[in-house]
């Protein structure tokens, strides 16, 4: 994992993001969005226009990092947790959920 800052972080997410085919959602993230009301349309905004507001944090269980994006959309406020492997550009949605 090359070493970004945190803005540098949220660009790569929001470039890779304006290809789906660089994201990959979950399972477990597929079932949260259908609890949640969220649609796939909602994640790619997250995504695509998203603030990255807490600190990257080392994943435990794959390679690269985990980032946290929020946008607040149609009156809720989402969170993405996305796992990154900089400078790859594909990403893995963790889950989504309401952020409060």
């Amino acid at each position: 994992m090359t070493r970004l800052s945190k803005p540098q972080i949220q660009q790569h997410i929001r470039h890779a993001a304006q290809e789906s085919i660089n994201v990959t959602i979950t399972q477990h993230a597929s079932v949260r969005m259908r609890e949640r009301g969220i649609t796939n349309a909602m994640l790619f905004d997250v995504l695509r226009r998203g603030l990255l507001n807490r600190e990257p944090e080392p994943d435990l269980r794959h390679s690269g990092i985990t980032c946290l994006m929020q946008r607040y959309i149609a009156g809720v406020n989402i969170g993405v947790l996305v796992n990154v492997n900089s400078p790859a550009v594909g990403m893995i949605v963790i889950t989504v959920f309401e952020v409060s």
